[in-house]
């Protein structure tokens, strides 16, 4: 997709995992987050779980959490789950508050700034670094932190099951009992969450806050690509901006790459007419392909490509029974293909024996290929 520096920028970002000017429809949401770091210590809403499919735009909350956490307090380290994450979360803690803590403008060997476990503002002491690990240094940050009355918000998008992520929770249930300033926020799929919640380790979590992220209403999408388009000065009637809101379905990336087509191909005219609006639904769809379906399929297996064109060729929701007729496989050949397609977020079961897309156009994709 080309880069468009215009003004619609203020309203259409469709990067996908980046944070648009404006989040539409979650208010509710975001208060609930924001609302929890005025809570007590120790509250059970200061550590939540965001449940969503992809497109729903989690990523786009998580990065707007962390902007008006900051002006709640908080400092804050934005991770994406990975091995490595518990160091990266230290880095990022220290970048993101190093701002408050003056440095010394000269430094001796020896010298020591600030107080035990630090050389000068946040950055440990060199015995700190060798011998303490996660969970020591990061109640050394909260109690530096707390003299300038800042707390800690720790954001996690893509969560699994890892040591990482065990580690990084564990260290939080600790420190949120030795009555540190700490908050967490973690995203992820429906399932990857329900591994987490699942682990030994980890299930202390259940009694997190959790948001499930559903569509946002066709109406709340209405009023938006009305407000951006009176805005722009794009002139569009009411029929055509129900008609473009229905096209996204509710679904918040949906929702930008149409709004950011419909601008780019009314820039001539200042107007947008039914053509525009099919060639804005076309080119949303291609992306759609190419940012969400494409990375989707391709680490699939052969197997579980055959289980999804099967169920692509049904109409939903699809039965077990109808696509063992389909594959021509027994019943318990098919359930680990079951297993994993649910547990990656593409297909899901609304109810027992029944199977539907988890992802809109995924099926007329498939079909298409």
């Amino acid at each position: 997709m080309k880069k468009n520096t215009s003004t619609n920028q203020l309203f259409f970002q469709p990067t996908f995992g980046n944070k648009p000017e404006q989040i539409v429809g979650r208010d509710g949401e975001l208060a609930t987050f924001i609302n929890a770091l005025k809570e007590p210590i120790g509250s059970r809403n200061r550590c939540s779980l965001i449940l969503g499919q992809r497109g729903m735009g989690k990523t786009a909350l998580l990065l707007e959490i962390a902007e008006r956490a900051k002006k709640e307090g908080f400092i804050t380290a934005r991770v994406t789950a990975h091995e490595n994450m518990p160091a990266s979360i230290i880095e990022q803690i220290q970048l993101n508050g190093s701002a408050l803590f003056k440095e010394p403008k000269t430094h001796f060997s020896g010298f020591n700034a600030g107080a035990l476990g630090f050389s000068f503002g946040l950055t440990f002491s060199e015995s700190t670094m060798q011998q303490f690990g996660f969970r020591a240094k990061l109640s050394l940050l909260c109690d530096k932190l707390a003299e300038k009355g800042k707390g800690i918000l720790i954001l996690i998008d893509e969560i699994h099951t890892s040591p990482a992520m065990r580690e990084v929770a564990a260290s939080y249930q600790e420190l949120v009992g030795d009555q540190k300033n700490i908050a967490m926020v973690m995203a992820g799929l429906p399932q990857a969450v329900s591994e987490v919640l699942n682990d030994k380790v980890l299930t202390f979590l259940n009694r997190a806050n959790k948001v499930y992220l559903d569509p946002i209403s066709i109406n709340s999408i209405t009023a938006y690509y009305d407000l951006a388009f009176r805005s722009l000065n794009i002139e569009c009637s009411e029929d055509l901006i129900s008609k473009a809101a229905l096209k996204t379905l509710g679904l918040p990336y949906l929702m930008q790459l149409i709004g950011y087509y419909l601008t780019l191909y009314s820039q001539n005219t200042s107007k947008i007419n039914e053509n525009t609006l099919k060639k804005a639904a076309t080119a949303a769809i291609n992306d759609m392909e190419d940012n969400v379906f494409k990375p989707t399929i391709a680490p699939l297996s052969d197997k579980d490509r055959d289980f999804i064109k099967a169920m692509a060729k049904c109409d939903e929701p699809v039965t077990t029974a109808k696509l063992i007729e389909v594959l021509g496989w027994k019943k318990e050949a098919l359930q680990p293909y079951r297993k994993r397609l649910i547990n990656s977020g593409i297909i899901e079961s609304p109810r027992r024996g029944e199977l539907i897309f988890a992802i809109p156009f995924l099926a007329e994709y498939i079909n298409k290929q």
